[in-house]
């Protein structure tokens, strides 16, 4: 069949990089045009990320198609919607919502950035849990005057959260949840994991593979307790996300949620320590078994981006760990351990590991436009 003609937005930033390694080969979708800031505009992609020098800016290990090294960058703020049938946004919040939503005039975007997460008509979609909010695009389109649609992503801590109490929302209930997380580094950008590496290198110590081409202040030995709006971000989210679509409208989940943030030297992959109480009896086992059974639209579609369970459970009291577990199945699940009855009636508590910069991002949004194209909403 034919391909999907894509477009990236944010081309040469982290995400934007992500989205080319995972698009580059894809079996559905092609992609027809690169776009990033004026300052890249007009030079090759390779020309704008100094690819194969000593100062590349290209960080991820997979390696970028010839074709797409040659390809000429343009200027984001000119976007060609004739080229491409399908926008992968990258771009900053901060500036996404002008541009996505000059693009979802005419035609459909799927989005890493939160300027689209919060609004009424909004389709915060993650995979394997809330493919019953898909209708809110029929409004958003009606609603809006536009041809085409945003879908953004869920803030990538929240995912990894959702994901694990998805099943136990279907099967138990929820009266609270609770919980800590210990976020990476890359949580925080680009700039942050390339800070961490120089102070690393400046200190003699040895870098981990992945930071061997950045040439973390605050990071190195250090545990930070707060994230700038992120706590407001995972309790706004999750209630919504496993909330029920009915009559147009989303009536978010009704349990009580508290969280606290927390920034610590990992690279890659977001911890949490998970605290709830269910409505009905339930026990450890049972826990176990409805994550092990647990399966979404992705993997009954059988898109090519979905891994064949979206939820792994960890045995070891001790995982899951991000340097052994956060690329399980392609860093596209969440990975659960750690699981305990605790001193609250029906009260557990276990460990949930998701990928920040896989699932929680550019792969993660990949997957999201795969169900999309997969029910006749991207033509």
């Amino acid at each position: 069949m034919a391909k999907v003609p894509v477009a990236v937005l944010g081309a040469t930033g982290e995400v934007g990089q992500k989205f080319v390694v995972n698009l580059q080969k894809h079996p559905w979708f092609e992609i027809t045009a690169l776009y990033a800031s004026e300052r890249s505009a007009g030079k090759t992609y390779a020309g704008a990320l100094d690819y194969g020098s000593e100062n590349s800016r290209w960080f991820c290990k997979e390696v970028p198609d010839k074709k797409i090294l040659g390809m000429t960058v343009q200027d984001v703020s000119k976007v060609r919607l004739k080229e491409s049938d399908l926008f992968f946004s990258a771009l900053p919040s901060e500036t996404a919502l002008e541009a996505e939503g000059k693009i979802a005039k005419e035609k459909p975007v799927v989005s890493t950035a939160s300027a689209y997460r919060y609004f009424d008509d909004s389709f915060t979609y993650l995979p394997s849990v809330n493919e019953s909010h898909a209708g809110i695009i029929v409004q958003q389109k009606k609603g809006r005057g536009w041809k085409g649609f945003v879908v953004p992503q869920p803030n990538c801590t929240t995912i990894g959260l959702v994901m694990s109490l998805k099943p136990i929302y279907d099967e138990f209930g929820l009266e609270s949840v609770i919980i800590a997380s210990m976020q990476s580094v890359s949580g925080a950008g680009y700039g942050a994991v390339r800070d961490w590496a120089e102070q690393r290198k400046a200190q003699g110590s040895n870098l981990p593979a992945e930071l061997e081409k950045f040439s973390p202040g605050v990071f190195e030995g250090n545990v930070i307790p707060y994230i700038r709006g992120e706590e407001e971000k995972v309790k706004k989210e999750t209630v919504k996300l496993l909330g029920e679509f009915s009559s147009g409208k989303i009536k978010l989940a009704g349990f009580k949620i508290a969280c606290k943030c927390n920034r610590v030297p990992v690279v890659h992959g977001h911890t949490e320590s998970v605290f709830i109480e269910t409505v009905k009896e339930c026990s450890v086992d049972g826990l176990k078994e409805a994550w092990r059974n647990y399966r979404g639209e992705p993997q009954r579609l059988k898109l090519p981006t979905a891994p064949k369970e979206p939820i792994i459970v960890a045995d070891a009291i001790d995982r899951p760990q991000p340097r052994f577990d956060a690329v399980v199945e392609g860093g596209m699940v969440a990975v659960v351990g750690g699981v305990e009855a605790n001193a609250f009636d029906n009260g557990f508590q276990y460990t949930v590991l998701s990928h920040n910069t896989e699932l929680g991002a550019a792969k993660g949004a990949v997957l999201a436009a795969e169900y999309l194209y997969k029910i006749g909403l991207i033509k």
